[in-house]
């Protein structure tokens, strides 16, 4: 884990102290591994924070893998939801949330999507994602096959909620990573005697997808028609911006071993992809890095929003400076931030400033 400054000087040194037992999280990840080296088991479950019981104090969401049918090893194992105390410590509400529900989860997006004041959560999962209301009482529904969400199952990473034709209801964006399959599984060897895990480059990509919220808690798939369909995207990161200070909300898509998709809100339902023509696609080199998580804030405080996208190791996080004029400069490679990341593999990514001296900083998950 890499946490960095974009500030020149500090007043006093933060630190940070891990408080995980005696807050009351008690937490293993199973990523399902039964020795067969399956592709899902390469990657590490997403988290959030929601406070659903709108009380003013943000609770913990966990999510977890499970054992692969037929292959049971570890036992049941569900998300968990731990709700907080207001005194530093937090309470375990999983079984009686409605949450605890058996599931490959892998990424989270809390929004609000029908307007009735309480968050609610999506779940992005290897095989079918989920929708899960927020009833207002502590507890959560799975209206996903209600909510027209339930369809083909996909190797979703990752989701934002986003209203991207303001109409004032939130939509969705889910980033789908490669066709996998229980069945599917490619061997791949490094040495010719023991499977190792396939790389991405090993598998088909397939498109992330864009849900448009009708109203009455129901969703219809736009990908298509609002010119987001892109079957080679390999995808684990998105991020909501509005890169070009028009007062829409833009996309972006980071991609694993495939260029980085940006796409420009036309403002009529429809995107334009832009990555190529913004600097944002490739590496300085032309090549297609790893990328994996994103984030968007205005670090320099120029009025517009800049970009982060961590990528596999030797590699370094991207750290891309908007010039205001629809172009993107990758000032990573001369700043700290370049140097710190080179040799880790980045996974998840955010600006944040944690010593409140007003300057947003970056923290990253590594692999």
């Amino acid at each position: 884990m890499v946490l960095l400054s974009l500030a020149e000087c500090r007043a006093q040194t933060i630190t940070f102290r891990d408080v995980t037992a005696q807050a009351g999280i008690r937490f293993t990840h199973n990523n399902g591994a039964f020795g067969k080296k399956w592709l899902p088991e390469t990657m590490g479950p997403g988290c959030a924070f929601i406070d659903y019981d709108n009380d003013g104090y943000p609770d913990i969401l966990l999510l977890n893998g499970q054992d692969w049918p037929g292959h049971a090893k570890n036992g049941p194992t569900t998300p968990k939801l731990y709700h907080n105390n207001h005194d530093g410590t937090f309470t375990d509400v999983t079984r009686k949330s409605g949450l605890g529900i058996s599931l490959f989860g892998l990424g989270a997006a809390v929004g609000d999507y029908d307007n009735d004041g309480f968050d609610d959560l999506f779940i992005t999962v290897v095989g079918q994602s989920h929708l899960f209301r927020n009833n207002g009482n502590g507890t959560f529904k799975d209206v996903t096959l209600t909510a027209g969400l339930w369809g083909p199952n996909e190797f979703s990473t990752s989701a934002a909620w986003v209203d991207y034709d303001r109409d004032g209801k939130l939509d969705l964006v889910i980033s789908n990573y490669v066709q996998w399959s229980e069945k599917g599984d490619l061997y791949c060897t490094l040495d010719g005697a023991r499977k190792s895990y396939c790389t991405p480059e090993s598998y088909k990509g397939t498109s992330a997808r864009l849900w448009h919220n009708l109203g009455g808690s129901k969703f219809e798939d736009a990908t298509q028609k609002a010119g987001f369909y892109d079957p080679t995207s390999k995808s684990l990161g998105v991020a909501i911006l509005d890169y070009n200070n028009d007062g829409w909300p833009d996309i972006l898509i980071a991609n694993d071993t495939q260029p980085n998709k940006l796409y420009l809100n036309k403002k009529n339902g429809t995107f334009e992809e832009r990555a190529v023509s913004a600097g944002i696609a490739f590496s300085e080199d032309g090549i297609a890095r790893a990328g994996m998580g994103v984030d968007a804030a205005d670090y320099d405080r120029s009025g517009h929003a800049s970009l982060i996208i961590t990528n596999f190791s030797n590699q370094m996080l991207s750290l891309y400076h908007n010039e205001g004029n629809g172009l993107f400069v990758d000032e990573a490679p001369r700043s700290e931030v370049g140097r710190a990341t080179l040799v880790t593999l980045g996974f998840g990514c955010f600006f944040f400033d944690y010593d409140n001296d007003g300057w947003p900083d970056i923290l990253v998950a590594d692999g």
